[in-house]
């Protein structure tokens, strides 16, 4: 994450105080700690049923519908999933092995279509929105699922759907999940059958820790000693070299993550954010953020010492692409991604001596709404009801999850003798196929997932910490009613565009470009914005 282009400041929106996605989630996106592992971040999940002991969100079977009558397969039929990010090595050996299962269980090919984090901005509203034929995508509150599901993007779920094409699904996942799915009293994608706890930091390397006299890095200050520290043992490489990705924003996040604040829904991400946490929350943004104006000049500072590279807006290659080629000394990881490449890098890099350092280590932490993490049917699809069947495999079947997360069983991964754990098997590469976590919005997680033996250390030891810790998030439903102020909305993501990034980076004067965004945000409508979801917030009842 260039000069200001309007393409590359639409990073700023996607990824400003999130530091990766690393959200994706970040990716990038959802790359927090889930319920297996060792941890718990499971809250309440499987066999969960409605008020009245039946299965499912609304409890029991539509009346006149009968929901153990075989779904129709006589027509072979092709899948086509949206997935986000890059496929690994060896995608087209799991792909492979999939159609076999699919078309013996369901009559149907799995085809995938690939949305890169660098692209994620541009791309997945446009698919979203020109009528491909696109019949599964992953959706979530940082991609903007209540807006783009008030847009008509998504299938609506009804209850004769999910009895007769997702039953197992429907039977896992608690009432709250699907609370958490639902947008104007519809529901519009399959959630996850877990509460996530997340984090996110960077990696870095012993070595250039030592030579900086650190022992971790806490805040801005200690990056910027590192960075110190790396220039002068390599002064050929950017210290860091950062991308435009998702996953690569996280100097602000040595600010934002001391606090825990989760965006607006319905908005464009992180345009406005809150601590729900608070006994009276308020809204912020990136312009008017004390504790964010206070970091600009830092990072400007960084940006200006050759710390980052000059060309951060427009360059594509994520920090951890750079970082794994020795071309740069930092890069941005979320946890479960961290703990995926560790030992990966570890044994390209051994005299490194790499460690993960999280923007905030003792929280605060939020319990993740179901609702960060879930597959949606786009309404373009000329399959949903196979594709629903597809995705209740995953609730259903541990083979479908398995292969999908870990690859290959005896190829990519095996089970330890006891069957506790995975493994990467003697002799295989781990770079093939890592634990990509990609099926993050849905699947049995609590009943299939596995914690794995390469784990970096102290991953265990930090996840149940950040279990501990966890709050519940008390505005978990709250989606407010954007439909009169949707134009003004527009008109202030450009400028959330034009200034983000850059002030993010240290791309450009922060004094100049606060003083020019204030300008624009006024006659943008931001004040109006701003003063009506703030009402709206007021009036929500925690919990409810």
């Amino acid at each position: 994450m260039k000069t200001q282009s309007k393409k590359a400041m639409m990073i700023g929106t996607l990824a400003l105080m999130l530091g990766t996605a690393l959200a994706a989630c970040g990716s990038n996106g959802n790359n927090g700690s889930s319920a297996d592992n060792g941890a718990a971040n499971i809250q309440s999940a499987n066999g969960a049923k409605g008020a009245d002991g039946a299965a499912g969100p609304n409890g029991g079977t539509a009346a006149g519908t009968d929901a153990t009558a075989s779904p129709d397969l006589s027509k072979h039929v092709k899948l086509t999933w949206a997935a986000l990010g890059d496929p690994p090595k060896d995608f087209d050996a799991v792909k492979a092995r999939l159609n076999e299962m699919t078309n013996k269980d369901l009559n149907a090919d799995v085809d995938f279509v690939w949305i890169g984090w660098g692209d994620l901005d541009s791309k997945y509203p446009l698919m979203l929105m020109s009528g491909q034929n696109v019949d599964m995508i992953y959706t979530a509150g940082w991609l903007d699922y209540s807006g783009n599901a008030k847009k008509g993007a998504f299938t609506e779920l009804t209850k004769d759907m999910l009895d007769r094409y997702a039953p197992n699904a429907e039977q896992k996942l608690p009432p709250e999940a699907w609370s958490n799915a639902t947008v104007d009293g519809k529901i519009i994608a399959v959630p996850r059958n877990f509460l996530e706890y997340q984090d996110a930091g960077l990696a870095a390397r012993g070595d250039i820790m030592e030579k900086a006299g650190l022992t971790t890095l806490s805040n801005l200050d200690d990056v910027e000693t590192y960075l110190a520290a790396a220039k002068e043992a390599d002064p050929k490489v950017v210290p860091f070299n950062t991308g435009a990705s998702v996953g690569d924003y996280p100097l602000t996040s040595f600010v934002t993550r001391k606090k825990a604040l989760v965006s607006v829904p319905g908005l464009p991400a992180n345009m406005l954010q809150f601590d729900p946490l608070e006994t009276k929350p308020q809204l912020t943004s990136s312009f008017d953020d004390p504790d964010l104006l206070a970091a600009y000049p830092k990072i400007r500072d960084m940006f200006l010492k050759g710390y980052i590279n000059k060309n951060v807006l427009n360059n594509k290659t994520p920090s951890r692409d750079a970082f794994k080629a020795g071309q740069s000394a930092l890069a941005a990881y979320g946890d479960n991604q961290f703990r995926d490449a560790y030992n990966d890098i570890n044994a390209a890099h051994p005299d490194w001596r790499v460690s993960f350092q999280s923007f905030s280590p003792e929280g605060p932490f939020i319990k993740l709404a179901y609702d960060s993490g879930m597959m949606a049917i786009p309404s373009a699809s000329e399959n949903k009801e196979r594709a629903l069947l597809f995705m209740d495999k995953f609730f259903s079947d541990p083979n479908y999850y398995m292969l999908m997360i870990y690859g290959i069983e005896g190829k990519h991964w095996a089970y330890t003798a006891d069957k506790s754990q995975i493994e990467v098997p003697a002799g295989s590469d781990p770079s093939l196929y890592p634990k990509w976590q990609y099926p993050w919005g849905f699947g049995d997680w609590v009943g299939f997932n596995k914690p794995s033996t390469t784990d970096y250390p102290d991953y265990a030891k930090h996840v149940e910490y950040m279990r501990s810790a966890a709050k519940d998030n008390p505005y978990a439903n709250f989606k407010p009613n954007i439909d009169s102020i949707k134009n003004e909305i527009a008109a202030l993501n450009n400028v959330f565009l034009k200034y983000g990034g850059a002030l993010a980076y240290g791309a450009v004067d922060p004094d100049d470009a606060l003083k020019k965004a204030a300008a624009e945000l006024k006659a943008a409508g931001y004040d109006k914005v701003k003063a009506g979801i703030q009402k709206q917030l007021d009036a929500f009842t925690p919990g409810s």
